[in-house]
């Protein structure tokens, strides 16, 4: 990896995550008033980086097209199509899914294209006297061929806590987290625990027109990869409301672990809203 300056810490993102987690818990402001404009809407408008590890529980169903494209250090890239898929499951919980193709392109390192690996998740929502969080858990199967760089080889389990406040304006979202990483087979280096958290603006701009400031961090993966933090910057179109909806963000780093640049499109279809 390519050194690069920083804009501050590269964990700040966790400490922000930690304010905003308590501030969507325990703030006696957060949503639960009628009368904020859109509050009763927002689980349809959702993040980008973190999207599992998020506590809004969608309305109905979410079928997504997903394409990213991470330029990353020394010359390398990847590309990323498939889909993206949460159902509700009951009135407090839901589950999902994300898979499909990657190519990484590197002059000195690994390259080719396949299956990607494959996140499951789920998790529960639980309300508390101010804001609304839940906690939940999500599987990494390694279907990711680790000879082309796609993926590790191994198996990763991760839980997580996240919170919202919904504000007549904005809401606030913040996550925080624990991943147990597998270790792959040399000579890919030893794998490490990582702690994960971010926190995120979601700002209701129009029915259906949503802006996203989110910020993340993850702590080291892999051993001498370093730790990856984020700030995501995000237009939705999609939700809260059935039907089809565009959505896509540009994602900058705020530390060596990250890409230079991440770009993300989406093409959603709500269904089954209520």
């Amino acid at each position: 990896m390519s050194q690069r300056t920083v804009p501050g810490p590269a964990a700040a993102p966790f400490l922000a995550a930690i304010l905003i987690v308590s501030a969507a818990a325990f703030s006696p402001l957060a949503a639960q008033d009628p009368a904020a404009p859109g509050a009763g809407d927002r689980d349809g408008r959702r993040l980008f980086q973190r999207f599992a590890q998020d506590s809004a529980i969608i309305p109905g169903g979410w079928i997504e097209g997903v394409f990213n494209y991470d330029n990353e250090a020394e010359g390398a890239e990847r590309f990323f199509a498939g889909g993206q898929f949460a159902f509700r499951l009951g009135e407090q919980a839901e589950a999902g899914l994300r898979l499909g193709w990657a190519k990484q392109d590197s002059d000195d390192g690994p390259h080719g294209s396949g299956l990607d690996d494959i996140d499951i998740y789920g998790k529960f929502r639980f309300r508390g006297a101010g804001g609304r969080c839940a906690a939940g858990g999500l599987v990494k199967i390694a279907t990711g061929d680790e000879e082309t760089g796609i993926g590790t080889g191994a198996t990763d389990v991760e839980g997580f806590f996240a919170c919202r406040g919904d504000f007549a304006a904005v809401t606030l979202a913040g996550n925080l987290g624990a991943r147990y990483n597998g270790d792959p087979n040399p000579p890919l280096p030893q794998a490490n625990a990582s702690m994960l958290a971010g926190g995120a603006i979601i700002i209701p701009a129009g029915v259906r027109t949503t802006f996203v400031i989110e910020a993340t961090w993850e702590s080291e993966r892999l051993d001498g990869a370093g730790s990856d933090a984020r700030l995501t910057l995000g237009y939705s179109g999609a939700g809260p409301e059935q039907g089809f909806g565009l959505r896509g963000a540009i994602a900058l780093p705020l530390a060596d672990g990250a890409p230079d640049y991440e770009i993300l499109f989406g093409a959603v279809w709500l269904y089954g809203i209520r």
